[in-house]
């Protein structure tokens, strides 16, 4: 007789009209499901016999003692640092790494994780290049036994550990700092909506002006998708105020930075005499520029470090059949004065 298929997650979504993040958080307890609806999914998953992959998967699947990294690009010096901190706890687990990118593209990652899946990898870390409308690929990933860990972006759909940098106390206290030193008409040049770091970078300099009591200019915040934009946006800024109104430009990354410093010095702008520059992230071509570029140090190394620590913990939970409690790590960021300030 031909074994029957096992019940999995979009099996419960459908039958319960509900979308599979909503079945996979209540299954998994997540506070934020009602207690009505999580009665309802285990209910359901008792009379179709479910059973919580990440144990069915334990016993069955051996262990290949290799995790595997997806990384949106390799444009900036910071993946680089993660990596370093993923390969030193890695290897001192005897863990092998594959290494994938996905070129900032959706496809791409699903296309990753499934090629990661089916090398039969014992977990995933993933940097998410933009926030996805259906994240089901990702819980049919979880679904298969294979643990997530999502670095630097949160996305609340997926119940997984995370380990971002703690971005909106970086900004917020340091523009608190500029403006109790006197600054107080300060420019945000911030990214893609999408990305939660760049969100809550900009959530951490409006939130720094209300503290202070300095209303906010929605001419201030200066949104550009990519740092090749910088340049211009900062030229439709100036053709409507004039240096001599700002003292202080903040940015989302340092490569921001880097471009809105080429602008200021085209301009004959001095720097940090006319206008003071900060970036965010402490890349390591901050300390060649001229001036060197002041900034908010990201640790991505920890972060790194971190990251694997807690994907080798759940790995290990999962091997054992135990219940794991996932949770969020913010990684402390701090100010790092240099000659642009």
């Amino acid at each position: 007789m031909k074994k029957s298929r096992k019940t999995t997650i979009k099996d419960l979504a459908k039958a319960l009209e509900m979308n599979v993040s909503t079945v996979s958080r209540a299954l998994n307890d997540h506070p934020k499901i009602n207690i009505k609806t999580k009665e309802r999914v285990r209910q359901l998953a008792k009379q179709m016999d479910y059973i919580p992959n990440p144990l069915a998967q334990g016993l069955q699947r051996q262990s290949t003692r290799t995790i595997g990294v997806i990384f949106p690009t390799f444009d900036t010096n910071f993946f680089f640092r993660v990596l370093k901190g993923v390969e030193k706890v890695m290897h001192e687990n005897n863990y092998q790494i594959i290494i994938s990118t996905a070129g900032n593209s959706k496809e791409q990652e699903k296309e990753a994780c499934k090629s990661l899946s089916a090398y039969h990898v014992d977990g995933i870390i993933i940097f998410l290049s933009y926030q996805h409308e259906d994240p089901s690929f990702l819980i049919d990933i979880q679904d298969e036994g294979i643990p997530l860990l999502f670095m630097d972006r949160i996305y609340e759909e997926i119940d997984a550990n995370y380990v971002v940098s703690d971005d909106f106390t970086g900004m917020f206290e340091t523009v608190c700092d500029f403006i109790d030193q006197g600054k107080k008409k300060i420019i945000h040049i911030q990214g893609s909506n999408s990305v939660s770091t760049s969100f809550n970078r900009t959530l951490g300099y409006q939130e720094a002006l209300r503290e202070k009591g300095i209303e906010e200019n929605p001419d201030f915040i200066i949104h550009c998708d990519h740092e090749s934009e910088v340049k211009s946006a900062l030229r439709r800024f100036f053709s409507k105020y004039t240096f001599e109104e700002i003292d202080l430009i903040t940015c989302f990354n340092d490569y921001f930075a880097f471009q809105a410093l080429e602008y200021l010095k085209e301009n004959n702008i001095k720097i940090p005499d006319d206008i003071s520059l900060l970036g965010f992230a402490n890349e390591p071509l901050s300390i060649y520029t001229s001036p060197k570029l002041s900034t908010i140090n990201q640790p991505a190394e920890e972060m790194g470090e971190k990251a694997s620590e807690l994907l080798l913990d759940e790995i290990e939970h999962n091997k054992k059949g135990e219940s794991y409690a996932y949770d969020t790590t913010r990684v402390k960021t701090f100010y790092l004065r240099r000659e642009s300030t």
